[in-house]
């Protein structure tokens, strides 16, 4: 049985994050201006979907607890995807004023010749995703590559230079961060 909830919760966090972060515009709901949808709707996609178990507020919120990656958040009645979106709508994000000192991106060797000119970007996402752990960071990057590199972030001089830090669940974010403000991690 626990195998069997291991796999469905895979199953059912994937198919949330392509209806959350994805694709909401091809289901019959819509995300407000922070990202959130209103449960009872997500959860009748899901049942929907997966009409071998019944998906109810507890389950979601277990598949949430179990999950190495906080991915989504459930605030009273409404469901969100913490980061990651492709959407067209920028998800606002609440500001943070004291973030870590350092914090971390992976990249590969390709990406980083122009991170080096142009500082890191979002590119297709809505925030450039940052680590709190070297770990963290080289685990995102080998989905890439074999051989990636890790950049530290100076926080502090970012800051004072006025550049805004996000948090989402487990993972930091920030709009831009100039090139000035990175440094290469000799591993």
């Amino acid at each position: 049985m626990i195998f069997f909830l291991n796999e469905l919760y895979i199953k059912i966090s994937k198919f949330l994050s392509y209806i959350l972060r994805h694709h909401p515009e091809k289901f019959d709901f819509q995300l407000d201006s922070k990202g959130y949808a209103k449960l009872e709707s997500v959860l009748k996609i899901l049942n929907e979907k997966f009409t071998n178990i019944e998906i109810n507020k507890e389950l979601v919120q277990d598949l949430i607890k179990k999950s190495d990656k906080k991915r989504f958040e459930i605030n009273k009645n409404s469901i969100r995807a913490f980061y990651g979106h492709s959407i067209n709508i920028k998800i606002n994000m609440a500001e943070i004023k004291n973030p870590p000192e350092k914090l971390y991106h992976g990249t590969t060797t390709w990406s980083y010749k122009k991170i080096k000119n142009e500082g890191l970007k979002s590119k297709g996402r809505q925030y450039v995703h940052l680590s709190q752990d070297l770990k963290t960071a080289r685990s995102v990057a080998q989905r890439r590559t074999n051989n990636p590199i890790i950049l530290e972030i100076n926080v502090n001089r970012a800051l004072k230079d006025g550049v805004k830090f996000y948090k989402s669940g487990d993972m930091y974010l920030a709009d831009i961060i100039p090139s000035k403000y990175l440094n290469k991690v000799e591993l």
